[in-house]
Order: structure tokens, then C-alpha cells, then sequence
């Protein structure tokens, strides 16, 4: 399932994000489709596949001490139409 993440943090967690990011090793089950980073800082966005709950979870958690992770379920648009057009 694709899930988008935004990510906060406040100024003063920068070098500790940076040293996260220098660290990050991605489990199995995930598979990055692109990243962005908010240019006036604070803010990173992501957007994967995660195959399970526990591949979800295993990606998000070490980050809780230094920032804030808010994750959706997304799906491509025309995929969406699709899907609801089954349930017309």
C-alpha cells in the first residue's frame, strides 16, 4: 500500500535529523518511490509502498524521538476512480 508521510521537526532537532538521515537503512517490505524537502526547512515528504504493517512501523518508529511523522494511505487518482466506479 503507498503511503504519503509528512514529517516535522523543529529547528533546534536539525543536526539531529541530519544524523537520522545519515543512518537511515530501510527495512524489507518498503520501497521508496521519491522523497522532496521543504526549501525553507522543517518539513520532508515521502512517498512508499509498504508491504506490511510491521514494514510500516519499522520505517517510522526510529524517527519518533526527533520529529513528527503524519502518514495517509494514498492511491493514484485514476486508480481511485476506478475502484469507486465498482461501487456505483
Amino acid at each position: 500500500m503507498l503511503f504519503m508521510d509528512i514529517s516535522t521537526w523543529e529547528p533546534k532537532n536539525r543536526d539531529k535529523i541530519l544524523e537520522h538521515f545519515a543512518k537511515l537503512k530501510v527495512p524489507a517490505g518498503i520501497k521508496i518511490v521519491n522523497q522532496w524537502v521543504d526549501l525553507s526547512g522543517g518539513r520532508y515528504f515521502i512517498l512508499y509502498d509498504a508491504e506490511t504493517a510491521e514494514a510500516y512501523g519499522a520505517f517510522n518508529l526510529p524517527w519518533t524521538d526527533v520529529c513528527t511523522v503524519s502518514g495517509v494511505p494514498v492511491m493514484e487518482a485514476a486508480d481511485f476512480m476506478k475502484t469507486m466506479g465498482k461501487y456505483k
